[in-house]
């Protein structure tokens, strides 16, 4: 009897979620189509997103399969909050997949039968390639929209018992970007790592073994160890995703609130923190001479 009403329930909460997007598809704006090369970047770049997603989905599973049943026995309530977010994202990527495939289907035809013409139409309809494609366009971005509705509150579900469920590279990957503002702000000082060269090079040709000489010598250490130290963050920052995917044992795992921070990320605001010190004592050092 309650899995009967469970399953009526669902019903209703799917629908719930769906209406919501009905109004969404006439906001969403078609794919610009100049010519027959943009439409097949565009379906390289759908069947690229279906990938990623089919991935991140395969590690959900059984982590969903595991929680849905203990909710089911437990907590209702809970259940109904998360298995129609997760159906509503798995249903979503097989519309993208059907959707591209339609896609697929309609480039091809217009490739042999319209020389690749845009703005041809077809002899068994009145509509033109590049208005049906682009309605395919709005149909697959609005599906990839409800998979992103469905995935965020799948967490707002799981937020109600303490817990979320955690896409690593979503978490690591805009940290990356802090790669190109570290390196612009090192770029800042290589005039004056060019000057305290000529000055190490003068010194050590004019005045070897003087006690200038020698402190230059010790400040150029310092320096070089400074740049090792600059030159390891920047490659675990390069590389911080596959850190923390590895530290995860995968791209996607169910966290509780009471689980402390991963360890990636303590070592990337320890290595920012001190990424920024290393620059201010360098400017120190060199203008000090």
């Amino acid at each position: 009897m309650i899995q009967t009403c469970s399953k009526f329930n669902r019903v209703f909460a799917l629908a719930g979620i769906l209406f919501l997007f009905s109004g969404c598809a006439s906001r969403i704006k078609p794919w610009k189509f100049q010519d027959v090369f943009t439409a097949d970047v565009q379906i390289l770049n759908t069947r690229q997103w279906s990938s990623s997603i089919k991935k991140d989905l395969a590690e959900l599973d059984p982590i969903m399969k595991k929680e849905l049943r203990y909710y089911l026995d437990n907590d209702l309530r809970i259940y109904e909050r998360l298995e129609p977010n997760y159906e509503l994202m798995e249903l979503s990527v097989y519309d993208v997949d059907s959707l591209t495939r339609d896609l697929i289907r309609l480039v091809r035809k217009m490739k042999k039968y319209s020389s690749g013409e845009l703005d041809s139409i077809p002899p068994d309809t009145n509509i033109s390639y590049r208005k049906m494609m682009k309605k395919l366009s709005i149909n697959i971005q609005k599906s990839q929209t409800e998979y992103e509705k469905g995935k965020d509150e799948l967490n707002q579900g799981f937020k109600k018992v303490q817990k979320r469920i955690l896409y690593v590279t979503d978490e690591a990957l805009p940290l990356k970007k802090d790669l190109y503002i570290l390196r612009y702000k090192r770029d800042l000082l290589q005039p004056h790592i060019a000057n305290f060269n000529k000055i190490l090079n003068e010194s050590l040709f004019e005045n070897s073994g003087s006690a200038h000489s020698n402190h230059i010598k010790d400040l150029s250490q310092s320096l070089e160890k400074y740049r090792i130290e600059l030159d390891s963050f920047e490659r675990f920052l390069s590389n911080i995703d596959k850190v923390a995917k590895k530290e995860a044992g995968g791209n996607v795992i169910l966290t509780a609130k009471k689980d402390a921070p991963m360890k990636y990320l303590k070592k990337y605001e320890d290595g920012k923190e001190s990424y920024l010190d290393i620059l201010k004592d360098i400017r120190t050092i060199t203008e000090s001479i």
